[in-house]
Formats: C-alpha cells, structure tokens, sequence
C-alpha cells in the first residue's frame, strides 16, 4: 500500500500534466525525468517484537546468520549495475554477482551490503535463504520471506574487506518449495532484487578523478545516465564532438549501460554532466571558471556539490584538440581492485575466445559444489567473435566432471542449453549412480552467436522419494549431484567472416561500424538523424555509446541528416517512421505501407510530462513479472490505435505523414513529400531483384564468387519463369514500439548495381568491401517513444538478443522478436589463408546446403565418368 502511495503522485503528475507540444532539440515543459529517492521505505513494517540490529548478531539459534530486518527509513546505497542476468535469483539455487567500483574514500568508510527483494509465494522460508558475499567472504544471510512486499536485509562489513577499485558482490539464493518436490515446480521458485534499493550503503564518492570514473553511480535501473548540457542547438560538427565524448564516458564505466540526455545539468547522486565543446562553444557555462585559460586538450572532473552531479568538461581551442581530449578521456579508466573483483569485471563481458581454446569452468567463473536438490542449473558465459561465423561445421565439446547418486529415476538427465535453446541432453542411466571425469558432450557450432553466449548445464535429477514430499525426511538433505569445476569446453577454430544481415554481428562488435581485423581503415561510418530533435539525438547517442561498449573504442561517426550519402561508409539512420522515405525502409527489407498501417494511430501521438523510459517507475507487478527496469512507455495524449497484421497488410498505400511543425525537418520533408526515385535507384531496386539468392563471399575467391552469382541469377532467372514465388518483405510485429533492421544500404543513397559489381571485386584489399555498404536503420513510431524504446533496447537484458535481419521490440515489457533473412551473404574479414578459407568454405556448405547436394551429385558424376572412362580400358572384350 505505501509503495502506491510514493507511485501515484507520479501517475498523478503525469495524468494531470496538459498535453505536450512536439519538443524542439532543447525540449519544452517540465524536466522528464523523475526519480523515486530512497529516503522512507515503502515496505512492510518491521515486527514489533524483533528489534533492529546496528551490528550485532541476531538472537537465532545460528550465530553465523546476520542482518538487520525493514528499518523505518533507507540511506542512499551505491546501486549494483545493470548486467546480462537482470536481478532475478531463479531455481533451487542460483546466484547473482556485481563487480562495484569504489574510490579510496569510499572503500576506508564503514559500508554495509543492502539487499531489498521480493520473492515468490511457492518458496518454503524455513527451508530458503538468500546470503551475500563481498570479495569471497561470507557477510550474512537471511531466510527467503517477502511473498507480499519488498523487504529490505543488510548485513554489516567487516572492517577493511572494501577496497578501491572493483569489488565482487555476490547474492546468492537456496530455495526450495513449500509443497511440491516436481522437477516441475522448481521453476516456480525466485527471489527478485529490487535494483533501486539495494547496492553497498557507503559514502558518495567524493574524491572522483578521471582514473576513477567507474566509480559514479548509476541510477534505479541499473544504468548510468550521461546528462549532455546544453544551451543551444549544436550544428553536426559539434554533436560529433559531443556523441564522441559520450561514447568515451560509457567506455570508462563499461559496467553500467547508458543513458543520455541532451538538456540540463543533472542533479542527485546517479550519473554526471558532460560539458563538450571546443572553448569558444562552452564559454559562459556555470562552473567552467574553476578550469582558468583553456590553452589545449583538456579533461577535468568537478565533483558534486551540493545537489549537483558531477560534471565532466571535454574541450580545447578546436575540434581536432577536442578529438584527442575524447582519447585521452577513453583511455583514462582503472582496472584494478581486489582478485576477485577485477576478474569479475572482465567476466561481466563474458570470457573472450578466439577458436582453439580448452577452457575449464573455473576460468570462467563457476566452482565446484554439491547438490541436493532435483533441478541443478549452472550456468557461465563467453564471448565469441563479432566476425565469428555460426553454422554446422564443427562442435564445441564439453567434456562434463562430477557424479550423481544412487537411486534416482530413470527419467533424470543432464540437458545443455545454449542462448535458450536445447542443444543436447544426456540421460543418467545408471540406478546405482556414477562417477565422470571426461564425459563429452558435444555442441554444435550452429547454435552460437557471435558475442555473448550464454550456456546453462542442467542436471534434472528426480527420485521416487519426490512423490511423497516429505521435505523433513533426512534422505531430502543428502546430496545428488556433484559439479566439479574442472569440466572443461573445448572449442575448434572458428570460421573468420561476417554474416550479412546479421544484427548479432552489430550488437557483438559494432560491425559494420568497425570492420573486425582489418587492417586498411575504410570510410568513416555516418550516423544520419533526418530529424535531429532532442529526444531522437538522446536516442543515437545513446546507441552510439552502447555500440561503443561493443567495440571497445570510441567509433569516429559523422553526424548528418540526409541519409543518400554520396562518399561511402557504412550507416546508422536513428529517426521516427514519418521522417524516413520509403527507400530507406525498403533499403532494409521493410515495407513502408505495412509500417504505415501499424503505426499511423501512434505516430500522431505525443507524449504527456512526467517520467518515461522506466526512470523512477518501480513496482510491485512489474518485479514480480522480471521486467527489465528501463522497458516502459511514456503516456500518450491519445489512445493508441493499433492495427491488426490483416489491416497492416491491406493498408491502402498513402503519403508519408509530413513531420511535426515544431521539430527540425530534413530536406525531404521541407518539400512536403518523399523525394522520386532516381533512374539509378529504380535499376538498383530491379538489380537487387534479379540477384536473387546468396551469392558467396569473397574470401571463397573472385572466381568462385563470379561463377556462384551466376548459377544463383540464373536458377533465379528459372523460378521467375515458372511462376515461383516473388520475395517478401519483413514480417512486421503489430506490437512493436520499435524497428532494428540491417540492409544492404545500397537502396539508401548508391545504385544497388553499382554496389553490386564493386562489392564482387573488392576482396581483401578493400577492407571490408560491402561492409561499407551496409545500412542500419533504429525507427518508432514517434521522437518520444523512440527514445524511451531505445533505452530498453541497450538493457544488457534485451541487447544481447539482437540477431537476424531485424528484431521488433515491445519497449511497454522489453520482448525482442527477430526475424532471421532468407538469404545472407559472408562478408571477408580476415586476411585469405588456407586454414580460414576452408573453414568458411565449410560454413558457407553448410548454410547452402541445395548448393552442398548440387556439388555433391556433379562430383560423383565426374567419378561415374571418369572411373567408365578407365575401366573401358582394361580387360577383353567379350566377341
């Protein structure tokens, strides 16, 4: 009841606002962003009977169990950040870890690790308990029992177990069911985290320098908000410069995702204030005379004071000393703390492979333990490639270490999972149990992704005692399985060459945006914002310093508004759906006339004040329902209309909806409709046609390449003859608040011939050929749901489901659908080798596998003909 008491005022303020013009880049109305601070818990009251412990030992029969139960009021906690797992702990046992940076002057302070959660109904608290660690050591633990409200546990810090640099915390969770024994019902089971109000209650870093920037803070969800002052519209050249710094900022804090914001200064504990800008642009900006006479590259931290956050200035007398201030600030970052600490923060990104590798679990961050339960899940994660080639062509072998006891059914197994989908299951067989120490199992290469990959081992291990349930027989405590952490993965060289479309390839290493291993740089990437208003330029910069995290360097865009770039270079097109032509949707695989019969209703909708993006918004549905904390869509001043896929697919074809008067227009819309197709642009449409199916790349040679275009355009040229059928669009989500999709961007600016010739005799010597053609198009229905879709994308939670041609996310609960392409095309990335070739030769086979067949049945033809050939030789002939 009192956690809707602190949310209605925010309901209240957002429904009573008036409605909202359309902003203008420095926005109109009252500030969007709105937070919750952690002053008054809006939790259950404490039990009048248990008193509150400052320190001490709670009077339990166990004295290693610690902690202090809800307190009237909460200090402000140093937040976990955001990572891949979320905040939920699922299952019998699971755990959660945060690497956490802190300044000298925090770590010296008295600190206490606060944990708010709330869990399921279905878990048995004189059974389940949910304990914390900081650095490998033990610092208290508290039964699992907050089925109705948020509770809040904190557990004292011994003395000196904080240090500066990174901290490992680690939570961690036992849960077992109040009812049920199934295999089944353990899926019930969960403790959720309460990001906002949980994190290490220590000081406010006071002593920040740009070694330690890691340590600012991020906000409720987890992310940390860049706030980019402004007072003016900026011109492209100086949002270069600024989006440059931004990416900057997310790489010194690669632990928290951003979340920028072109307005203000900001002001509370989260985040910082960029001021970005050569001398000239920032003079006269409050504060900046602390800096005196700015003669070259400068980067200079001023801490908080008072309710300020603290503000970072990038500058120099001109652009190019800007540029190079942006380096150094990229470069600043500290990677030291404790052992525990530093690894865990190089593991959060997963553990990097490269193909040849043995690798045992306890590299990757996962110890030995026994088991108890009937549903053990360990899970680890590794980070392939961006140019990393997925297909079946090789398997990645792990060879399993452990043993399982006696008596269990006959239905118990060991599955291996890989990004959410099955990729081999083992069964236990033996009723007398087994000890393994080289167990293979292998994983076939197809079901990797090129980045992060997450591999979850399962081990379902029911037994005939499960159907009585009797939690309190002493056989439910002894243990059933064993892990042991020398289990190792083996994993064989991996095929060098980027899949196009692919948007797991965007998302792993900003390809196209940085060619992966290519030595000879290419043209510089665009990023085009057809209509750079505020909350569309907060949106590509926040993008852009996501991509940044990707790639691990700062990306050197050129910022633009016309997307019919002349000079080459790959792009990046950030924009609502009314400002985009129909050639830049069509230059990604998309129909404009479906997009149109979806979001006409939510395009003409503006966004009431108040807060949006999930700043602030914390509730209890939406912990209980693990929604990611930055999904959430702002309040419309109009119902939203929406279409379903039957009325999108027989919209009537009209004309693009001019944009808002009070927003910047791009040239095309200044001329009140889309600009014609040139002669160029309609013989590219047509030659994009007609090359029908995946030619191959490359890295198989000039010739080959030459020879599979033309046997691909004359099977075409067959189909097209007998009636085949035409080639769709993109399948479109009705319920998506925003478009990702890659295309060829041939459509969007160069002739689709022109790129195709070129792109078939660029090969190695190029450096990356048709990478520099690529378009990556971000669209919504709307300038303020594109940015509060866009803050939802970059959650570690969502991004890391990016893959296929195009990906459709619902930003209202942060599902991702994707939609993989018909044809894709392997793009060179490595230098030609014999080793890399055959492997790509074998991926590519493997990909195309009527190509495979075709190949196979001329070979045995060629050894009919020529073993008839020999034998017509030899022996007589009979009279």
């Amino acid at each position: 009841m009192i956690l809707r008491r602190l949310v209605a005022p925010v309901a209240m303020l957002a429904v009573s606002g008036s409605p909202a013009l359309a902003q203008s880049f420095l926005g109109t109305g009252p500030a969007e962003r709105l937070t919750l601070p952690p002053t008054g818990e809006p939790l259950r009251p404490a039990a009048p009977r248990q008193p509150a412990l400052q320190g001490s030992q709670a009077p339990e029969a166990d004295p290693a169990r610690r902690g202090m139960p809800v307190a009237a009021a909460v200090a402000a906690a140093r937040r976990f950040p955001a990572g891949t797992r979320g905040y939920r702990l699922a299952g019998e046992e699971d755990s959660l870890q945060f690497p956490v940076y802190l300044t000298e002057a925090q770590a010296r302070g008295p600190g206490k690790l606060r944990v708010s959660y709330l869990s399921a109904i279905s878990v048995a608290p004189e059974a389940s308990e949910l304990s914390g660690s900081v650095n490998g050591t033990k610092v208290g633990w508290t039964r699992i029992q907050a089925p109705g409200a948020v509770k809040v546990v904190e557990f004292p810090l011994p003395e000196g177990l904080l240090k500066a640099g990174y901290n490992a915390v680690s939570l961690a969770a036992s849960q077992r069911h109040r009812v049920d024994c199934s295999t089944e019902a353990t899926y019930e089971l969960w403790t959720q985290i309460d990001p906002s109000r949980s994190g290490l209650a220590v000081a406010q870093a006071g002593d920040l320098d740009l070694k330690t920037l890691a340590a600012l803070e991020p906000d409720e969800s987890g992310a940390l908000p860049i706030g980019v002052l402004l007072a003016e519209r900026p011109s492209p050249e100086r949002l270069e410069r600024m989006i440059g710094a931004v990416q900057a900022v997310a790489l010194v804090g690669r632990l928290a995702r951003p979340a920028v914001t072109f307005g203000p200064a900001l002001s509370g504990r989260a985040g910082l204030t960029l001021v970005a800008g050569t001398a000239a642009e920032i003079r006269g900006t409050e504060g900046l005379e602390e800096l005196g006479a700015i003669t070259g590259p400068r980067v200079a931290l001023l801490g908080p004071r008072g309710s300020r956050a603290p503000v970072l200035v990038v500058t120099g007398t001109n652009a190019a000393e800007v540029r190079q201030a942006t380096q150094t600030l990229a470069a600043s970052g500290d990677p030291s703390g404790t052992p525990a600490g530093s690894r865990l923060a190089e593991l959060t990104r997963g553990y990097p492979v490269q193909g040849g590798e043995s690798l045992t679990l306890d590299q990757l961050g996962v110890a030995s333990r026994e088991f108890n339960g009937r549903l053990l899940r360990v899970g680890f994660e590794v980070r392939f490639p961006a140019d990393f080639v997925p297909a079946d062509y090789g398997k990645v072998m792990l060879h399993l270490a452990g043993g399982y006891a006696a008596g269990l059914e006959p239905s118990a197994r060991i599955v291996v999972d890989i990004n959410g989908r099955n990729a081999a299951s083992v069964p236990l067989p033996y009723s007398r149990g087994e000890v393994f120490t080289d167990s293979a199992i292998p994983l076939p290469l197809s079901l990797w992704r090129p980045g992060l990959n997450r591999v979850e081992i399962s081990a379902q291990l029911p037994t005939a005692a499960d159907r009585t349930c009797d939690t309190l027989a002493p056989a439910a405590r002894r243990a059933r399985f064993l892990f042991l952490d020398r289990t190792r993965l083996d994993v064989p060289a991996l095929a060098r060459a980027v899949r196009s479309p692919d948007l797991a390839a965007v998302k792993a290493g900003a390809v196209p945006f940085l060619s992966p291993d290519l030595a000879a740089p290419g043209p510089r990437p665009h990023l085009v914002l057809p209509t750079p208003d505020r909350d569309t330029t907060s949106a590509a910069a926040t993008l852009a310093a996501r991509l940044a995290i990707a790639a691990g360097r700062v990306i050197d865009f050129s910022v633009g508004s016309d997307e019919r770039v002349s000079d080459g270079g790959a792009r990046l097109v950030v924009a609502p759906v009314r400002s985009l032509t129909p050639a830049a949707l069509e230059a990604v695989g998309l129909d404009p006339a479906q997009i149109r019969g979806i979001w006409e209703g939510r395009a003409e909708t503006v966004a009431t004040p108040g807060p949006f993006g999930a700043e602030g918004v914390v509730t209890l549905d939406r912990l209980r329902r693990n929604m990611p904390m930055r999904c959430a869509l702002p309040a419309f001043t109009t119902p939203l209309r929406q279409a379903t896929p039957a009325q999108a697919a027989s919209a009537p074809a009209r004309p693009a909806p001019q944009a808002s008067p009070q927003a910047p227009l791009s040239q095309a819309s200044l001329a009140g409709e889309a600009p014609p197709d040139s002669d160029a642009d309609l013989v590219a449409r047509w030659d994009e046609s007609a090359r029908g199916l995946t030619v191959v790349p490359a890295v198989l040679a000039n010739a080959w390449e030459g020879l599979s275009r033309r046997a691909a355009e004359a099977r075409d040229l067959t189909l097209r003859v007998a009636g085949g059928p035409q080639p769709e669009g993109v399948p479109l989500n009705p319920r998506a608040s925003l478009i990702i999709a890659q295309g060829s961007g041939q459509g969007a600016g160069q002739g689709a011939s022109q790129g195709s010739a070129q792109g078939a005799g660029q090969g190695a010597g190029q450096g990356g050929g048709r990478l520099a053609d690529t378009t990556v198009l971000v669209t919504a229905p709307n300038p303020s749901m594109l940015r509060a879709s866009v803050s939802c994308l970059v959650d570690p939670v969502v991004w890391t489901g990016l893959t296929g041609q195009a990906a459709f996310l619902d930003a209202s609960n942060g599902s991702l659908t994707t939609v993989q392409p018909e044809r894709v095309e392997l793009i060179e990335t490595q230098g030609r080798g014999l080793s890399n070739l055959r492997l790509v030769a074998a991926a590519w086979l493997s990909l195309n596998p009527g190509a495979y067949v075709a190949m196979t049945l001329v070979m045995a033809l060629c050894l009919g003909l020529a073993t008839t050939s020999l034998v017509r030789q030899l022996g007589r002939r009979n009279s």
